[in-house]
């Protein structure tokens, strides 16, 4: 519903319908029967429906005036009496109120939409015949009331009535219902429409054109194909547009006595004009109404079509982006099974290795100790002692690699390790190289400081190495915040974290070489200039701290290798294991060494007995546990490898512990672990024989106390 919202715009549709429903009234009492107020197709009411569908039930004054003065004019009583005057106006009050009846049930019962589909459409009729009764109802018992009308024409007069109202109704009201969807524009076909009626009309009835006299033969339904067409293509104000036409043409050659209808009595020829009208109009209404739920259902599966095509390009986009997160997921989870594996390898290779260097290098010590060794065999043993020292920095850097390297984390500020390496990294850079060192406060983190040292060391040279020519490295560090979709990136967790950049201006790395370079023994390096464990070991440093490592790089605008770290606040320190109590020395003390490396135990046995200890020995767990239930001999002090065949170091402390109290030092080439031995006394293979002397007298207890016995 429509309403005008102004005053002078609702005055002049009021005035206009007034004037509309009088005129179209009058002309179509000119072709009414007795008794002079009944007639075919009565216009103004579908005329005054159209109004209250498009502005609303507020137009109504319009209408009574209208039908007012319309009755005045034609109702069957000379000059302007009382009567005329009253029965003209019981008239016009019947047509509003039946008007708005029809109206309010048009909005109740099939909406204002009344032609969306067949169903609303017949809905509409039955509003329709409602209103048109109680206008035929109120039109009968007014002019019986006034003695216009013998009782026994009532029922004729009634149908004509309701029946005109009817017709009328249906030809004109359609132009204000919707049709639901819009209705594409045929132009061409209105004009097809137009001309096969004004043809067919001609032909059947005789006018308006001269000199055809028409046929007297029934076929009046051969105007039916233009209301089809015109439903069925055009919608309702085409069906209007017909029927108006055909209502005119029709009235006009039946008043000359011509056509089919011509040679009738009025009332019987209103009433075939009225049956052919409304055979008509509600085949054409029926096609529209049909043509327009097609047009919704075509459009309601377009509109369904559409959104399941943008469900599904959403879900494809979702699937192509999970698809591709899969792949990368998956690309990193080979990279991290890749390196896990080799990181095995090489902790397996650094656990063997460390074992020879132990015997090597206490061989060598041992050489070197004995007073009676000739000079140069002690400068050979000497050499060989530097030799295995090498060995040993290069089984840390393998055990970095595996992720196996022992560490003691503690609260370390970034800023302040860059700052202590500035003076240790400037020598080592040529004059054509810059070196730029800055950091953000407050970046801590948990990491062994020995570690982040070697990892600063390590991307710093080789930026150094990437730069032929002048260029300039810098490091910097910052705090970042990741979110969900940052920390997803980068496999990290969201939450604070410290960013360790190290950019160099250099040749780049290539594509085709990026997704190597954290391999162990993978490098671009000349012979000599490098192990390929490098980056290697920052990556196994970096996963032991729990971070990750990435590198960006352009050919021939360097490289940017970032560290991310997890942050620490101050004052998060990580235990340290308690400080060394004083030494005391007991070489008469008894010690038992559980090794399953014969060599390893002989270089120990050795070392241990030339200072005076009493020393027994086992191969594994199981067979030092059956020495001490023997109880045949004291112990004071258990020197116990970690990994062992049967049973290992860790359980076999835990089960002398748990009924002697006798000191236990590990020895460890690595272990796997680590955690449970973080407050234990753990000697790392390959060790010095003063260093294991050392620690065996910290560890034996000053007065005899409690020995465990077997």
């Amino acid at each position: 519903m429509v309403a005008a919202p102004h005053p002078s715009p609702r005055l002049v549709v009021l005035v206009g319908l007034a004037a509309a429903y009088a005129i179209t009234g009058m002309l179509g009492m000119q072709v009414a029967s007795p008794p002079g107020n009944v007639t075919s197709v009565w216009l103004p009411a579908g005329l005054s429906l159209a109004a209250l569908v498009r502005w609303g039930p507020r137009v109504w004054p319009g209408i009574t005036v209208g039908s007012f003065i319309c009755n005045v004019l034609v109702f069957p009583e000379d000059g302007l009496s009382v009567t005329k005057l009253a029965g003209s106006l019981l008239i016009a009050i019947g047509s509003t109120v039946g008007l708005l009846t029809t109206r309010w049930l048009i909005e109740r019962t099939s909406g204002l939409d009344a032609l969306a589909s067949p169903g609303q459409m017949l809905r509409f009729l039955g509003s329709a015949a409602v209103g048109c009764a109680i206008n035929a109802t109120g039109g009968l018992l007014t002019t019986i009331s006034l003695s216009a009308l013998p009782i026994s024409a009532a029922p004729n007069f009634w149908f004509t009535w309701w029946l005109g109202d009817g017709v009328g109704m249906l030809a004109l009201a359609p132009i204000a219902l919707g049709e639901g969807t819009p209705r594409p524009r045929r132009p061409w076909e209105w004009v097809g429409v137009l001309g096969l009626l004004l043809v067919s009309n001609q032909l059947v009835f005789g006018r308006p054109l001269e000199g055809l006299g028409g046929t007297s033969y029934p076929l009046a339904w051969t105007v039916l194909p233009a209301a089809v067409w015109a439903g069925a293509r055009l919608g309702g104000a085409a069906v209007c547009a017909a029927t108006v036409l055909i209502h005119a043409l029709v009235t006009w050659a039946t008043v000359s006595q011509t056509g089919p209808f011509g040679h009738y009595p009025a009332s019987a020829a209103l009433l075939m004009i009225d049956g052919l009208l409304a055979v008509v109009v509600i085949t054409g209404l029926f096609l529209a109404s049909a043509a327009a739920q097609v047009r919704a259902q075509k459009a309601l599966l377009e509109t369904r079509v559409h959104e399941r095509t943008r469900d599904l390009e959403a879900a494809n986009r979702a699937l192509l982006g999970e698809t591709e997160e899969r792949v990368r997921l998956a690309g990193r989870l080979v990279e991290v099974q890749k390196q896990e594996a080799l990181g095995r390898l090489a902790g397996g290779v650094a656990h063997d290795f460390n074992n020879l260097l132990t015997v090597v290098s206490g061989e060598a010590e041992l050489i070197c100790r004995d007073p009676t060794t000739p000079l140069r065999a002690q400068d050979s043993a000497n050499a060989i002692l530097a030799a295995t020292q090498r060995a040993a920095e290069l089984t840390r850097q393998l055990l970095a690699v595996a992720r196996r390297q022992p560490s003691a984390p503690r609260a370390v500020d970034v800023g302040e390790v860059l700052h202590a390496n500035r003076r240790l990294l400037r020598p080592l850079f040529p004059e054509s190289v810059t070196l730029d060192l800055d950091c953000a406060m407050d970046c801590t983190v948990s990491i062994d400081p020995t570690q982040l040292d070697q990892i600063i060391l390590n991307l710093a040279l080789n930026a150094r190495d990437a730069i032929v020519g002048a260029g300039t490295v810098r490091v910097t560090g910052a705090r970042r915040t990741l979110d969900a979709a940052q920390a997803q990136a980068l496999g990290l967790t969201p939450g604070e974290w410290v960013l360790v950049e190290v950019t160099d201006t250099g040749e780049g790395i290539p594509a085709e070489v990026l997704p190597r370079i954290f391999e162990p023994f993978f490098t671009t390096k000349a012979d000599g200039r490098g192990t390929g464990l490098g980056l290697s070991t920052v990556w196994g440093i970096a996963s032991q701290a729990r971070g990750t490592v990435r590198v960006t790089s352009t050919v021939g605008k360097g490289s940017t290798f970032s560290l991310w770290l997890p942050f620490s606040p101050r004052g998060a320190e990580v235990a340290s294991a308690p400080a060394p109590a004083a030494i005391n020395a007991r070489p008469s003390a008894t010690v038992l060494v559980v090794e399953d490396e014969p060599l390893v135990r002989r270089t120990v046995v050795l070392t241990l007995e030339r200072e005076g200890y009493r020393v027994l020995t086992a191969s594994d767990g199981e067979e030092a546990l059956a020495i001490m239930r023997r109880g045949d001999v004291t112990f004071d002090l258990v020197l116990t490898d970690v990994v062992m065949p049967r049973l290992g170091g860790v359980e076999l402390a835990r089960a002398i512990r748990a009924q002697h109290e006798v000191p236990v030092i590990f020895m460890s080439g690595f272990h796997e672990q680590q955690a449970e031995l973080t407050h234990e006394t753990v000697l790392g293979k390959p060790f010095a024989a003063g260093h294991l002397l050392a620690v065996v007298r910290m560890k034996l207890p000053s007065p005899p106390r409690g020995r465990g016995s077997g």
